[in-house]
């Protein structure tokens, strides 16, 4: 008699097929995962490297300074050095990480949006203020003042930006920029790339602006932002905009660029010695000998003073 050809699979034998391509999946996808966030990384340290490159040659073309930004406390407005910094780089698509979820900038999400929300205004410079000195956006419709949120974060000026300035390297003057905007006429000139901060009246409006270099390569220049949740809301509102459970940009570690234009990735910890937090950070450096806030010894070892006479000697 003959046997009758099976055209098609049991039941059982598909189920065992899907039961083995599952346990695949569960043993793969992990690994895509990490690869992929191995990439991002990646690509997240090659940004900060070009960044930094491109700020040396902005520099050597400015007497060997970076350009005005301004600064508030610890409310880097690093989207004004992105826009002028650019045109040294060539993309501006460089300055966003691909491990950032904020598709308008982290920058520009943190100053827009969460300002926003918490205190009912925001603090984003118009292109044309005064005391920033780029062209007008087409997306300006209130004069200097940021009208929420048709003025679109000026993103025909300013690049999405997931990365931030060493924001207690610049310097603060009063009348250094014309009155009207957003500043008032205080500037914050850039540091000097060889020397230090570039005079004014104060190292970001404190003390007495005298920040020098001790060693350039150790000096950092950018970060992938936040290095520190309670990074400028202040503590009181630590974890509003990156969540409580933050540890790094990727993971627990974050990159950096140095002024000698070479860049790093670290571990998060090491960026904040014993737990020391960003926040205000210039307040609580002097030189630091101010033990006011905290211990003159943490605080020097903070990664915002690292290369200078403000520095811890181990960081130094």
């Amino acid at each position: 008699m003959k046997r009758q050809r099976r055209l098609g699979f049991t039941l059982i034998e598909l189920l065992v097929v899907i039961a083995i391509i599952a346990i695949l999946a569960a043993i793969l996808f992990p690994v895509f995962a990490q690869a992929k966030a191995a990439a991002k990384k990646t690509s997240c340290l090659s940004n900060v490297k070009q960044q930094a490159l491109g700020a040396i040659m902005y520099a050597g073309d400015a007497d060997d300074s970076l350009p005005d930004v301004p600064v508030y406390n610890d409310q880097a407005e690093t989207y004004v050095f992105a826009a002028k910094v650019s045109p040294y780089i060539k993309s501006t698509a460089l300055w966003k990480d691909a491990a950032n979820s904020y598709q308008v900038g982290a920058v520009q999400h943190a100053a827009v949006d969460e300002s926003q929300v918490i205190w009912g205004g925001v603090w984003m410079k118009a292109p044309d203020d005064p005391c920033v000195g780029l062209q007008k956006s087409i997306y300006e419709t209130s004069g200097y003042n940021y009208s929420f949120p048709s003025s679109q974060y000026y993103k025909d000026v300013y690049p999405p930006t997931d990365y931030m300035i060493n924001f207690d390297l610049w310097g603060y003057k009063s009348g250094g920029c014309p009155t009207g905007g957003g500043t008032g006429g205080y500037s914050h000139p850039g540091p000097n790339m060889t020397s230090g901060t570039n005079g004014g009246d104060g190292l970001n409006g404190i003390g007495s602006g005298s920040m020098t270099w001790t060693s350039v390569s150790k000096v950092v220049l950018l970060i992938d932002m936040p290095t520190d949740k309670t990074t400028w809301f202040g503590p009181s509102l630590g974890g509003v905009v990156w969540g409580n459970s933050f540890t790094g940009e990727h993971g627990n570690t974050g990159n950096a660029a140095f002024f000698d234009g070479h860049a790093k990735s670290m571990a998060t910890a090491a960026f904040h010695p014993q737990g020391t937090s960003d926040n205000d950070s210039h307040w609580k450096c002097d030189f630091c000998n101010n033990t006011q806030y905290a211990p003159a010894n943490q605080v020097g070892q903070l990664w915002t003073f690292w290369g200078t006479n403000y520095a811890d000697p181990s960081h130094q």
